[in-house]
């Protein structure tokens, strides 16, 4: 990928999502997982809670059985709150609102990941996930007239641009986001993109446009294959930014 001197990144998450009990931690962090969270001075915790529906098959049809897990979430922030950890039995994530690139990403998420299989060797993952939320905002006035199809195609991939020649009202718009989901067998992505509006149900008047991509897995992992995978997905996030804009966007985001 490019090295820009601008971004369009409001958010990039890394998460690991636990098997149901191979992570039994209860009360406190434990030391060896603090210890690689030093750098996160800000700190507070939240008792959380979810719901697991499993479909049992028995001889009288398939029996719902739904239970509520309740757990304590530990959260983490730098100083000015640019990065985000959070610690629990049942999932852990860096989120950054910042974006300081990946090589640090990848770094913070990985001494957490490997620093929790330490504390617990039967650690197992269910669901592992990058997501890059892009939001591309053009309120620069050489950046052209109007809201809709004609001014976005000039910096977005007109094929992602259908739903928004169709309204072809850029006075009436209040939202139109988009959802395409991918299957690769093990690994999935889901591409969400459009015209969000903040100030929904208002019509629209802001050129932002959202690329929304959300690449994981859904099988279970050990943590000594976490490192691979987040690199694939950390490139397949690239690859799609990449074919969803132009050379216009890239020269506007290579100015600083």
């Amino acid at each position: 990928m490019p090295q820009y001197a601008r971004d369009f990144i409001t958010q990039v998450v890394l998460r690991a999502d636990f098997v149901t009990g191979t992570v039994p931690m209860a009360g406190q962090v434990p030391e060896a997982v603090l210890s690689v969270l030093e750098s996160f001075p800000e700190r507070a915790s939240l008792n959380r809670s979810r719901t697991e529906v499993r479909v049992q098959k028995t001889p009288q049809g398939p029996v719902r059985d739904t239970r509520t897990i309740n757990f304590q979430e530990h959260n983490f922030w730098t100083a000015g709150r640019t990065v985000h950890a959070a610690v629990s039995s049942e999932y852990t994530f860096v989120s950054q609102a910042q974006y300081e690139g990946y090589a640090p990403l990848r770094e913070q998420f990985l001494e957490l990941t490997d620093a929790m299989a330490g504390q617990f060797p039967n650690l197992r993952i269910r669901r592992l996930g990058m997501r890059y939320v892009n939001e591309i905002k053009l309120p620069e006035a050489d950046a052209g007239p109007g809201l809709g199809a004609d001014f976005w195609e000039h910096y977005v991939n007109p094929l992602l641009l259908g739903g928004l020649r169709f309204a072809a009202n850029d006075g009436a718009l209040a939202r139109h986001m988009c959802t395409t989901e991918l299957n690769y067998g093990t690994d999935r992505a889901t591409i969400r993109y459009g015209i969000f509006n903040g100030e929904y149900p208002q019509p629209n008047r802001r050129r932002e446009f959202i690329l929304d991509v959300d690449a994981y897995c859904q099988t279970q992992l050990a943590a000594p294959a976490v490192a691979a995978k987040v690199d694939d997905y950390h490139a397949a996030a690239c690859q799609v930014f990449e074919a969803a804009v132009t050379d216009a966007l890239r020269a506007r985001m290579m100015m600083a």
